[in-house]
């Protein structure tokens, strides 16, 4: 059956609309700002400082106040509603054409004030007005926080009557989102409230805070029990304490199971709570296992299929600025070891950056944010996802700004000093004084156009958005009923801002179409329902949950843009009780109705998909452990640690009885492992003795081969580390012979002199005798990075023993760089191995074999600016023309740095206070211009004498490497440099060169350190395994943890396709080093090596043509 459409609006085309027809306009904008005086609206969210009321004794003081549109009076145009924190309360009716009424004060909106913040529209008595629920904070008296609610009285007036219903909350509230969070059909309300300035700023020593409760604080969970809501929020296992700082809730189904879960926005140390829906009247809190890390200073947030593949997706925002200047201005010193201890004592990964969280389908979500330009938008209140342009994907707009930055580290320091003479009796600066030196932060608002392939382009300037304010709450919402989405948004201590949306005459190919949802008499507005669109290959989705954004609520009427097509095939609407119904053959560019009476499906399963490939298994028991060593203590300025290497695998038939054995290299002080398989399919350990008597050793790189020609396979582990002394005898390699029956013993006259530490080993007969060599990469002189540390090619007389012979078959790969894989390939087809290097701050290297020589023939085969931190090299004929090709993983570009050959980032180093200790500088580009990372203080606590060069924070905000360090200083400094920060594939061009080609940009969300080839889905093709992250990184760039096991899979052709997490079955956290695939019997397995954690492993479902 096919629902009846209905009609809401007759599109009249406007004459300009003629104009842009005929000639395209290139100097209009997208949005054009309206006057106060053309639209109505003059609402001013005005705040005044005074001794009591200010932003040093309130934290929340500028945090502004929200927005809320719908149809109040039934008259099909979307009304807007403000609140105001020191000011009235705001209601004006739309009366068509941007033409608003203020009804204020014959309403009676504004008759109970106080310190208003979140407001929703909400028809709690569902009779078809919708109503006004209000938060309320600010104040110390609890009677003056009561939330408010008016209820409409159908003659566009209202009477609060929040304490009726129950609704009456006391909390420090910032907003409430109603839904039926229990499915028995009515609504329900979540209120998120927030903390005081007294629990805000602190370390790991809060923890135990974070099991005191107080009531005024805590987020609240109402049950709607017919008609009156009662607080269940702890018997619903809504967790909240005295560090909770809610500053926005944004419910959505996050894990696709059929039911609301609630994401909580928390502020300081609290991380976000991500509350999931247990089906049963309670929830659980579960952001650790959901999220790879949250905003630190969370603030608005937006939930919606931004990527158009059917799951929510989640962008919280916090503060970090664009530009340099910024930047510098507010960071401080990093204090790793404070940082660490946060974890310690049960806090979780923040980092003070925008987040945008892609839900992977499976219940988890790759945090992508940096990789699709989002991150970065100065102090950020309002997140909206909304498709502005009508081309099928939601853009993104962002509201920011702060009236007085209390956090400029120059006003920090200021405000230090005057506590200091107040500590000592000393006459101070009065308080009118420092508020008014504080500085403000007044700047324009974000909006993003989505591009697809999760990237997003600044399209503020192009749009129209480039006036400077401090906004807080705002909505989207099709005010004129064009089919566009037009902007409202509070602004302190300025007019509201009106936008019109004009991409009906900008964009008239593009298509939308606006559905109204009318629901069951006790969720009149289908809170929760979902509606999905079909368009040929497209699909569109969005939910029916207008508390979005920060403190603010869109509209009901749900906006789809579709791009070019002029007809959707079909629309599916699954309503909140599981209930569906659909439509087709739907035109667009109109308005139509979904009501559930027309319902004909009885409550649909949800579907939880079954992944498709592999599954979580448990072959071998196996825990790596690490040892404690602090990088940064040795080197405070390294961009991140080196130390954390292992675990690395190897795989051969030990003992000759026909099953893959696994070797399991250690960190300092724990032994590496042998595990035989049994014929049963079981892993046992093997003693080994003379392996374990290394256990001292970092074992940085392992491999197995038959060194001594009797036949079996013999074990080189290279010794590597960056925690021992330049020179140590622990990095001497080791090479341990096999007796044929799996037993190792040392060979101690094997190998020369090798005391530097390790990052690859790689073995070949490199001069044609018929034995096994070696190349030796070295990573890193402990201690001293990023020196050059040695490498060496080691050649076998046959009998086990080695001769460093680099002089004299390749002297270039003495000091070739910080090396971090090698491969042998013969790249020509000359019967020859050639060799392959990747290393950090390096370009890709290429030696040709000629004749037992290796020779540097990087230029010829490497044609693009190949410098990279790369991780790890893969060789597979991925395309199947007979020659090797290449995938080397690099640390992709989900990351701070914007890199490219005219943008490279950089590394400046020396010592350069004669101190004995090498400085290294990074820089890299923002808005097209290098500076530093490094923050002033950790600069000076590495550099001393250079704070007098930098007395404060603003004399270093923008300073460039050559303001830092005079000529004399520079004129011996060394700098490296890289230009690329992809995973690539590079395709072997008939053996004269390699073709850089780029992978799916899954590829790019974390660093790659461990890669795998196979033919996963049995279609002949070589598929891809790629996976990584990085934990231990520097705090203001964060940590690497996106990739979650990426799959790739081949069409023989070198092109690759994305295998979806939830097809798949992988959920691999933590930072992968090594990945080895094994062959049993009874199927063959996947296994993840992951630094300080316990081995990942993963059954094939289908495969068994692993290569």
């Amino acid at each position: 059956m096919v629902c009846k459409t209905t009609w809401l609006y007759i599109c009249i085309l406007p004459a300009s609309f003629l104009v842009f027809a005929g000639c395209k306009n290139h100097d209009a904008k997208l949005f054009t700002k309206l006057s106060k005086n053309s639209t109505g609206i003059d609402f001013k969210n005005i705040l005044k400082e005074n001794e009591a009321a200010n932003v040093l004794n309130y934290t929340y003081f500028y945090n502004g106040g929200g927005v809320a549109v719908g149809d109040l009076n039934n008259d099909g145009l979307p009304d807007v509603f403000f609140t105001g924190n020191m000011v009235a309360n705001r209601l004006y009716i739309n009366k068509g054409n941007f033409s608003f009424e203020d009804i204020t004060a014959k309403s009676g909106v504004a008759s109970m004030q106080g310190w208003c913040t979140g407001v929703t529209m909400i028809d709690i008595n569902n009779d078809g007005w919708l109503d006004i629920y209000i938060c309320r904070s600010g104040d110390i008296d609890p009677v003056k926080r009561r939330n408010l609610l008016f209820i409409n009285n159908k003659n566009l007036s209202f009477t609060e009557s929040a304490r009726q219903y129950g609704l009456a909350d006391e909390g420090y509230s910032t907003q409430a989102s109603f839904f039926d969070y229990d499915k028995d059909g009515d609504l329900d309300v979540f209120i998120a409230n927030h903390s005081l300035k007294e629990y805000a700023f602190g370390g790991y020593e809060q923890a135990p805070l974070r099991s005191q409760y107080n009531e005024a604080f805590a987020c609240k969970l109402y049950r709607n029990d017919n008609g009156h809501f009662k607080d269940v929020s702890r018997e619903a296992g809504i967790i909240s304490n005295v560090l909770t700082f809610g500053l926005n809730v944004m419910v959505a189904d996050y894990n696709n199971d059929g039911w609301e879960d609630v994401y909580v926005d928390n502020d300081f140390n609290e991380a976000d709570y991500l509350f999931i829906n247990q089906h049963n009247g309670t929830f659980k809190e579960n952001v650790h296992n959901c999220l790879d890390a949250t905003s630190l200073y969370s603030m608005g947030s937006d939930a919606a299929d931004y990527n158009n593949d059917g799951f929510v997706d989640l962008l919280t925002l916090d503060m970090q600025p664009e530009d340099n200047h910024a930047q510098k201005m507010h960071n401080g010193a990093e204090n790793w070891n404070k940082f660490q201890l946060l974890f310690q004592n049960g806090f979780y990964y923040q980092y003070s950056r925008n987040m945008l969280h892609k839900n992977n389908g499976d219940g988890t979500f790759s945090e992508v944010g940096q990789l699709a330009g989002l991150s970065n938008t100065d102090w950020s209140w309002a997140a909206l996802f909304c498709d502005f342009d009508n081309d099928g994907y939601k853009d993104v707009f962002v509201s920011n700004g702060y009236q007085k930055d209390y956090t400029d580290m120059d006003m920090i320091m200021y405000r230090a000093g005057i506590m200091m003479k107040q500590r000592n009796g000393e006459s101070t600066e009065p308080l009118q004084e420092i508020l008014d030196k504080m500085p403000s932060n007044i700047i324009s608002n974000y909006i993003f156009r989505n591009e697809g392939n999760d990237s997003f382009s600044n399209r503020v300037k192009d749009w129209g958005m480039e006036e400077k304010n401090v906004s807080a709450g705002a909505v989207y919402a099709d005010l004129d009923g064009d089919g566009d989405m037009d902007l409202v948004i509070s602004n302190i201590n300025a007019p509201a801002g009106i936008y019109r949306n004009n991409a009906n005459e900008l964009e008239p190919a593009n298509h939308y179409l606006k559905i109204k949802l009318q629901g069951n008499g006790s969720n009149v507005n289908g809170i929760g329902a979902t509606v999905k669109l079909y368009c040929g290959n497209d699909v569109y989705w969005q939910q029916q949950m207008p508390v979005r954004g920060y403190q603010s609520s869109v509209d009901y009427v749900l906006n789809f843009g579709i791009g070019k097509h002029d007809v959707v095939d079909s629309v599916k609407i699954t309503w909140a009780d599981n209930k569906s119904q659909q439509l087709v053959n739907i035109k667009a560019n109109q308005t139509i109705t979904l009501q559930y009476n027309n319902v004909v499906s009885d409550s649909i399963n949800i579907v939880q998909y079954a992944p498709t490939f592999f599954e979580k298994s448990t072959l071998l028991s196996y825990i790596h452990k690490e040892n404690d060593f602090e990088d940064f203590a040795l080197q405070p300025l390294m961009p991140s640690y080196v130390s954390r290497s292992g675990p690395f695998m190897a795989k051969t038939d030990v003992n000759g009885d026909g099953l893959e054995d696994i070797f399991i290299g250690g960190a300092r002080g724990y032994k590496a492992n042998i595990f035989l398989q049994t014929k049963n399919e079981q892993f046992v350990i093997k003693e080994e003795k003379n392996i374990a008597a290394d256990s001292l050793c970092e074992d940085a790189a392992a491999i197995f081969f038959d060194a001594d020609g009797d036949g079996d396979k013999d074990l080189y582990v290279a010794s590597g580390g960056y925690e021992f002394n330049e020179g140590d005898t622990l990095l001497q390699d080791r090479l341990y012979l096999n007796d044929g029956k799996g037993n190792f013993i040392r060979s101690v006259k094997a190998l020369p002199q090798l005391y530097f530490s390790k990052g690859a080993a790689a073995a070949a007969d490199i001069d044609n005798d018929g034995d096994m060599d070696i190349f030796v990469g070295g990573r890193i002189v402990p201690g001293k990075y990023p020196l050059t540390p040695e490498s060496a090619v080691l050649l076998n007389n046959g009998k086990a023993v080695f001769t460093n012979v680099t002089e004299t078959v390749a002297p270039l790969l003495k000091y070739i760089g910080m090396v971090t894989d090698a491969v042998f390939i013969d790249i020509n087809n000359d019967n020859q191995p050639d060799l392959i290097i990747a290393g950090e701050w390096m370009p890709v290297k290429v030696f040709i074999n000629q004749k037992g020589k290796l020779t540097d023939a990087s230029a010829q085969y490497i044609h693009f600016s190949s410098g990279g931190w790369w991780n790890k090299i893969i060789a597979a004929d991925f395309n199947k023309d007979g020659c090797t090709d290449l995938v080397i993983g690099n640390v992709g570009l989900n990351t701070q740095f914007k890199v490219s050959a005219n943008e490279p980032i950089t590394l400046v180093y020396k010592d350069f206070d004669n101190n004995g200790t090498i400085d290294p500088v990074l820089c890299y580009c923002i808005q097209g211009k290098s500076y530093p990372a490094t923050a002033r203080d950790d600069l000076i606590d590495q550099l001393p004498y250079l704070k007098k060069r930098f007395i404060n924070y603003s004399s270093y905000a923008d300073a460039v490497i050559e303001d830092i360090f005079s000529k004399d200083e520079l004129k011996d400094a060394k700098v490296l440099q890289a230009q690329i920060m992809q995973t690539v594939l590079l395709q072997n061009d008939a053996g004269k060169r390699f073709i850089k080609k780029e992978l799916p940009v899954q590829s790019q969300y974390a660093p790659v350190y461990a890669m795998d080839t196979m033919d996963i889905n049995n279609d002949g093709n070589a598929d891809l395994i790629l996976a990584g992250n990085n934990s231990f990184t520097r705090i203001k760039f964060g940590n690497y943890r996106a990739n979650h096991g990426v799959v790739l899979l081949g069409d023989g052709r070198n092109n690759f396709a994305y295998l979806p997490q939830y097809k798949s079955g992988f959920n691999i956290r933590g930072n992968v080093k090594s990945i080895e695939h094994v062959n049993t019997k009874n199927g063959n397995y996947i296994l993840f090596g992951v630094n300080n954690d316990t081995l990942q492993e993963y059954k094939i479902r289908l495969s068994n043509n692993l290569h």
